[in-house]
C-alpha cells in the first residue's frame, strides 16, 4: 500500500480562512478528497476560524503570515516551502493567492499549477488585470466555478478557451444532517408567524445591501410583519446599520456579525435573500438551497444557471430595488409558494451541485498534469 509521504502533494494555498465562500469550498472538497493525493493548504496571509476544521479531518494548514504591501520574502518563502514539501500540484484562490502563489509555483518547477476563480470580478488596476493575463497563461487550466465565470475569464480577461475548465462549486452535504432550524428563532425572540429572512455574506458593496435597506424600506409599508438578519462582518457595519435607523427598520433588521453555526442560521430562515452586484456560485446561496431555505436572488453570475426562477428559487435584476420589493410582497405573502421554492431549490442542489462532485473533477485535472 502506498505510504501518504509517497503520494503526489496537493497544496491549495488562499490568503486566509475566514468562513466565507471560496475558503468553505476548499474545506468542503478536501472533506470529500480522495486517497490518491496527499493534500495541505497555504495560507499567504493570515489563518482564521476555517483552520482547525481543516486539522479536524486530518488536513495540515501553514500559515506563511505575508507582511502587508509587496513583500519581497513572500515569493523566495513558498518557493523553498514547495520545494521542501515536495509539491506535485498547487491550487490557488483569490488575489494574493493567485498572484505570489502561481509565479513561485513557476519557480519552484511544480508541475501542476491551477487556479480557481470565484466571481466576475476582474482584478482592479490594469497592472492587475495584465497579472491576471500572465498568470492565467502560468496555469495548466484556469478553473471558473460556474459558466457565468468561464465566459467572463474568455471574453474580458482573454485566456485562451483551452485554458479554461469550468468546475461547478459543490456543498458538502453532511454538513446539514443536525441542523437546529429553531435555534436562530429562539435566540431573536422572533414569534414563529414573523417572516425571517436573511443575507449571509461580508458586509461589502458587492452584496447589495445598500439595495437591500431600500426595498425592505418599502415592504415595512405593505407587509411589517418580518424581521431580517445580517450575518457576516465587514467594513460597512456602521453604515448598514445607520441606514436601517434612518429607514425606520430599527428592530427589524438586526446585525449578527461573523458566525460559526452558518448552517442552523439557514435552516432557521423563512427566506435567504442575495441581492448582489457581482457573484461567482456562491457558496451561502447553495448552502440555503440544500437546507430547503426558499431563495430570493439577482441574476448576476452564475446564480441564473442554478436557479429557475419561479421554479426552484426567484431571480430579479440586480441594482433594482423595485423589482427587489415586489418578489419579497410576493414571497412574504405566500408561504406555500416559499416551501415549494425551498423543496425543488434542495433536489436541484443535492443532484448538480455536490462537493464530491467538484473533488473529483478538481483530482481528474491534477491527474492529467502529471501524467
Amino acid at each position: 500500500m502506498q505510504q501518504l509521504a509517497d503520494k503526489p502533494h496537493v497544496v491549495h494555498v488562499i490568503d486566509r480562512l475566514p468562513p466565507d465562500g471560496a475558503e468553505r469550498l476548499i474545506v468542503d472538497v478536501l472533506q470529500n478528497r480522495s486517497d490518491r493525493f496527499r493534500f495541505s493548504v497555504l495560507c499567504i496571509v493570515a489563518g482564521g476560524e476555517m483552520v482547525d476544521e481543516l486539522r479536524a479531518i486530518g488536513v495540515p494548514v501553514t500559515i506563511l503570515n505575508r507582511k502587508p504591501g509587496l513583500d519581497f520574502g513572500t515569493l523566495p518563502a513558498l518557493v523553498r516551502w514547495y520545494r521542501e514539501q515536495k509539491v506535485a500540484v498547487v491550487h490557488t484562490h483569490l488575489y494574493a493567492a493567485d498572484s505570489y502563489g502561481r509565479v513561485a509555483a513557476v519557480l519552484a518547477g511544480v508541475r501542476g499549477r491551477f487556479s480557481t476563480r470565484h466571481n466576475t470580478s476582474a482584478w482592479g488596476s490594469r497592472g492587475r488585470r495584465w497579472l491576471a493575463w500572465g498568470l492565467g497563461r502560468l496555469s495548466q487550466r484556469v478553473i471558473a466555478c460556474g459558466e457565468a465565470v468561464g465566459k467572463f475569464l474568455v471574453d474580458v480577461e482573454r485566456l485562451p478557451p483551452d485554458r479554461v475548465t469550468v468546475i461547478a462549486n459543490g456543498i458538502n452535504l453532511r454538513r446539514f444532517d443536525a441542523v437546529d432550524r429553531t435555534a436562530l428563532r429562539r435566540e431573536l425572540g422572533v414569534g414563529e408567524n414573523t417572516v425571517l429572512m436573511g443575507v449571509v455574506g461580508r458586509l461589502h458593496p458587492q452584496k447589495g445591501h445598500a439595495d437591500l435597506m431600500v426595498a425592505l424600506e418599502a415592504l415595512n409599508r405593505t407587509h411589517p410583519d418580518f424581521v431580517c438578519v445580517l450575518a457576516g462582518s465587514g467594513d460597512l457595519k456602521d453604515t448598514i446599520e445607520a441606514d436601517a435607523k434612518a429607514r425606520g427598520l430599527e428592530g427589524k433588521v438586526r446585525l449578527l456579525g461573523q458566525r460559526k453555526d452558518i448552517p442552523n442560521v439557514l435552516a432557521g430562515l423563512d427566506l435567504f435573500v442575495m441581492p448582489s452586484l457581482w457573484e461567482g456560485l456562491p457558496m451561502a446561496m447553495l448552502e440555503a438551497m440544500a437546507l430547503a431555505t426558499p431563495v430570493l436572488a439577482t441574476s448576476v453570475g452564475s446564480i441564473p444557471s442554478v436557479i429557475d426562477s419561479g421554479e426552484d428559487g426567484v431571480l430579479v435584476p440586480p441594482g433594482d430595488p423595485a423589482a427587489l420589493t415586489t418578489a419579497l410582497q410576493r414571497l412574504m405573502a405566500d408561504g406555500d409558494w416559499r416551501r415549494q421554492l425551498g423543496r425543488k431549490g434542495r433536489d436541484t442542489v443535492v443532484a448538480h451541485f455536490n462537493a464530491a462532485n467538484t473533488a473529483s473533477a478538481y483530482e481528474s485535472l491534477y491527474l492529467e498534469a502529471l501524467a
